[in-house]
């Protein structure tokens, strides 16, 4: 067997014509990472869509009625049940937007809240026509309010 000609080599890594196969290389592999990273998640999840972001349920209780407001933080969708009725709106810079029954108190006894006056991880305050400053708390684990995709 010969010993290697490093002149050879040096010669040959030093030319042009090899930066385009180590380029080519790098970007080859960096193309692989990304799309394994994609096709592991989308294993994992069941899909190429992220799983659903399940709501969190503050209970409140304010004078006259006792309510669940399911609202999750920088989310635009809110839902306000009670025992009476179930409403969906949409929340935009702090202020409920309940689609026409912001003023019905038909529906749930009471005018649904107008607004979120203080927002942190565990309570909710908002107020409304009906409603002054209800403190609304999250009371449900956090772990329990996961949700997984059924295979």
């Amino acid at each position: 067997m010969s010993k290697p000609d490093f002149q050879r080599i040096k010669r040959f890594v030093l030319r042009i014509e090899f930066v385009p196969y180590v380029v080519f290389t790098v970007i080859g592999v960096a193309v692989l990472y990304v799309l394994g990273g994609i096709a592991l998640t989308a294993f994992r999840n069941g899909s190429l869509i992220p799983p659903p972001t399940q709501l969190k349920r503050y209970d409140c209780n304010a004078v006259g009625s006792t309510f669940s407001l399911y609202y999750l933080h920088g989310t635009d969708r809110v839902q306000i049940k009670t025992v009476n009725g179930l409403l969906d709106g949409k929340v935009q810079n702090n202020r409920f937007d309940w689609q026409g029954f912001g003023d019905d108190r038909s529906l749930l006894g009471f005018a649904p809240p107008s607004e979120i006056v203080f927002d942190d991880g565990k309570s909710l305050r908002v107020s409304g026509p009906d409603l002054k400053d209800v403190v609304c708390v999250n009371t449900v684990p956090a772990g329990s309010q996961r949700r997984a995709i059924a295979p």
